[in-house]
C-alpha cells in the first residue's frame, strides 16, 4: 500500500472501463471531422465581466487553435443608479466593435409549430440514432468550420443528456428538436458571414427559467459566441448549471423587465426611490402589513362559520381573518359564501335592520330576481364559441377582441377574472358544463357583468376588505342560471356572499352539481315580504358593557 491510496469506486471495474472507452469512440464518430478551432471558454477572463465582455478577441489569447469566449451569469448589480446605463454603453461599445447581437428578455419563445414542422423527425430507437438523422440540419451552414463546431456541439450535449435521470429517447428528441429550432431562429442573427476569430454575444436579461433554455445556452457556449446571463433580481431565479459557467454575485437587487436597448427608454431611480423599494422589502415582506395591491393572485377558501360569526368577519379586513395565509406571493383568501333561511323569532323589524348593518359602499345589494333575467341580450354571446377552446379559455384572444370589456382593468385583475373563469368551467360546479354547452353560457355571462361590480374587482385589494354581495330573495322565485353563474364566479373571485331566502325556499341548487355554500337555518319561514328602503332602516343602537352595568340604557 502507498500513501494516499484508497478504495475503488463503487461501481469500478474492467466492463465499466471498455464501455466508457466504447463511448467516447462512438461520440468520435457522432462528432464528425475535428474543427480547426476548439473554444476556451472563461480561462481567459481577467474576473470582471463587464469588462471582459467588451475584449476584442486579440486581447483575450492568442493561440489560433483557440477561440476565446465565456458562458458567464451576473445574479444581483453593482449599483442599482448606473446598471442600466452600464448594460446600455455595453452594448453601445459591442455593436461598435462590430458583433453581432441576440438580445433576449424574459424567457426565449417557444418554437412555434412551424418551426417545428421544419424540423424532419423520425421514430429513434437510439441517442446516437437521433444525432446521426437531426444533424443533417448543420449541413445548410455555409461555413464548413462552423457547421464541425456546431454538429460537435450538438453530439456532445444530446448524448450527455441521453444519461440525465428519467431521460427517455421521446423526451430528449423534444429536447434536441427545441435546440434546433432555437438555433435556426438566432443562426442568421449571430453567424452571418462568420469568419474565424468573429464572436457574437448572446445577452438573456432573466436567465434560464426551465431545461431546455439552459441546454440551448449550453449549445451556444461551444459556438464562437459570447454568453451572458443577468439576473438582477434576486427573486429570480436562472436554472442554468455548466462545470464552466462563471458567476459573478452582488448583493443589491434591482428588478428589470428588459435589455436596455434605446437610450430614451432608459430609467434609472434615485437613491431616495431604491431606498424607499428596500424600505418596502424590509416592511411588507413577512410583517403582515401589506403594501397596496401588493400581490396579484389569489384563491379563495370558503368559512364554514356561525351564523353569529357573519356580522364580525364581513367587517373585517383580509388578513385579519382565520385562514390567511401567503404562500409563494399567492395570497389565500377567507371568504363567506352563505344562505340565510328564515327569520330570527319571526321579528322581521330586526331582521332587516341586521342586514342593513351588512349594506356597506362596496356592497352589491341585488333585491330583484332574477338579477340577470334568461334570454336578455348579451353582446358576448356570439363570440363565446371562439373563446373556448380544447378545454381552454383563449386568455390572448379574448383580451385581443374589439369588443372585450375588461380592458380599461389592470392587468393584474384581468388575469384573475380569466383565471376564475377557467376554473368555474374546470370545477364543473354549473349543471350543465361540458354537457349542453353551459360552459359557453358561463363565458358569455361573466364577460358581460354589470357596471357595479367591474368597479368593485377594480379596487380589490387582497389583503383589504374584500367586496360584498347580498342577495335577498324574498318571493317565491328562483334565481336564474345566469345569476347562479354570477353568484359561483363572485365567490371564487373573493367576494362576500349572501343570500338571505326568508321562504326557505331552494333558489339556486337546481343548478348546482354541488353546494359550495353553507346554508344557516336562523328561524321561521316568512313569506311575501315587501324589501324596505334601507336607507331609512336605522340599525338598532348597541350598548356598551357600560351602559349595561349602571342601566343607562334605553
Amino acid at each position: 500500500e502507498l500513501e494516499g491510496m484508497g478504495a475503488f469506486p463503487e461501481h469500478f471495474s474492467l466492463k465499466q472501463i471498455r464501455e466508457e472507452i466504447r463511448e467516447q469512440q462512438e461520440l468520435e464518430r457522432l462528432c464528425g471531422e475535428i474543427p480547426q478551432h476548439l473554444p476556451c471558454t472563461n480561462a481567459w477572463m481577467s474576473g470582471k465581466l463587464s469588462e471582459d465582455i467588451r475584449k476584442a478577441h486579440v486581447q483575450r489569447g492568442n493561440d489560433s487553435r483557440f477561440f476565446y469566449n465565456c458562458l458567464c451569469r451576473i445574479t444581483g448589480v453593482e449599483d442599482k443608479l448606473t446598471y442600466l446605463n452600464t448594460l446600455y454603453h455595453m452594448k453601445l461599445e459591442l455593436e461598435r466593435a462590430g458583433r453581432r447581437i441576440v438580445i433576449v428578455n424574459g424567457s426565449v419563445p417557444l418554437p412555434t409549430p412551424e418551426e417545428i414542422a421544419k424540423i424532419n423527425r423520425k421514430n429513434y430507437q437510439k441517442p446516437d440514432q437521433l444525432i446521426m438523422d437531426l444533424s443533417v440540419v448543420f449541413r445548410s451552414v455555409a461555413n464548413p468550420e462552423l457547421q464541425k463546431l456546431m454538429q460537435r456541439a450538438f453530439a456532445e450535449l444530446i448524448m450527455e443528456e441521453s444519461h440525465a435521470p428519467g431521460m427517455n429517447i421521446s423526451k430528449l428528441t423534444g429536447k434536441a428538436v427545441y435546440l434546433l429550432c432555437w438555433l435556426e431562429r438566432y443562426r442568421e442573427k449571430l453567424f452571418a458571414g462568420w469568419k474565424f476569430p468573429d464572436i457574437s454575444a448572446f445577452l438573456y436579461m432573466g436567465g434560464c427559467q426551465n431545461e431546455n433554455e439552459a441546454l440551448f445556452c449550453r449549445f451556444l457556449s461551444r459556438l464562437p459566441v459570447d454568453v451572458v446571463l443577468f439576473v438582477p433580481d434576486l427573486n429570480r431565479k436562472c436554472c442554468l448549471a455548466d462545470k464552466v459557467l462563471y458567476e459573478e454575485h452582488y448583493s443589491e437587487s434591482l428588478p428589470v423587465e428588459a435589455f436596455p436597448e434605446e437610450q430614451n427608454g432608459l430609467r434609472a431611480g434615485t437613491v431616495a426611490y431604491h431606498a424607499e423599494r428596500e424600505l418596502d422589502t424590509l416592511m411588507y415582506q413577512g410583517s403582515g402589513i401589506y403594501r397596496s395591491q401588493q400581490y396579484s393572485k389569489a384563491n379563495v377558501i370558503t368559512l364554514q362559520t356561525m351564523y353569529e360569526e357573519i356580522p364580525i368577519l364581513w367587517k373585517q379586513e383580509m388578513y385579519l381573518r382565520p385562514n390567511f395565509e401567503i404562500t409563494n406571493d399567492i395570497v389565500h383568501l377567507p371568504v363567506l359564501f352563505a344562505k340565510v333561511v328564515g327569520i330570527k323569532n319571526g321579528d322581521v323589524p330586526a331582521y332587516w335592520r341586521e342586514i342593513g348593518t351588512l349594506l356597506e359602499e362596496d356592497t352589491l345589494l341585488i333585491t330583484h330576481v332574477p338579477f340577470i333575467p334568461p334570454g336578455v341580450p348579451n353582446p358576448m354571446k356570439q363570440y363565446a364559441t371562439s373563446f373556448f377552446r380544447n378545454g381552454k379559455v383563449q386568455k390572448q384572444i379574448i383580451k385581443a377582441h374589439k369588443e372585450y370589456p375588461y380592458g380599461i382593468l389592470r392587468d393584474e385583475m384581468q388575469e384573475h377574472i380569466l383565471d376564475k373563469i377557467q376554473m368555474l368551467i374546470d370545477r364543473r360546479l354549473i349543471k350543465g358544463t361540458f354537457e349542453n354547452g353551459m360552459e359557453y353560457t358561463i363565458i358569455a355571462t361573466l364577460l358581460h357583468l354589470d357596471k357595479q361590480t367591474v368597479r368593485l374587482l377594480q379596487k380589490f385589494d387582497f389583503t383589504k376588505k374584500n367586496p360584498k354581495a347580498v342577495y335577498l330573495v324574498t318571493e317565491e322565485a328562483t334565481l336564474s342560471v345566469e345569476d347562479v353563474i354570477c353568484l359561483s364566479f363572485l365567490n371564487l373571485v373573493g367576494f362576500d356572499v349572501l343570500l338571505f331566502v326568508p321562504t326557505g325556499y331552494q333558489c339556486l341548487e337546481h343548478h348546482l352539481n354541488q353546494q359550495v355554500f353553507e346554508v344557516h337555518q336562523i328561524g321561521e319561514y316568512k313569506y311575501d315580504l315587501q324589501i324596505p328602503d334601507f336607507k331609512k332602516v336605522h340599525p338598532q343602537k348597541r350598548h356598551s358593557w357600560r351602559d349595561l352595568f349602571f342601566k343607562k340604557g334605553t
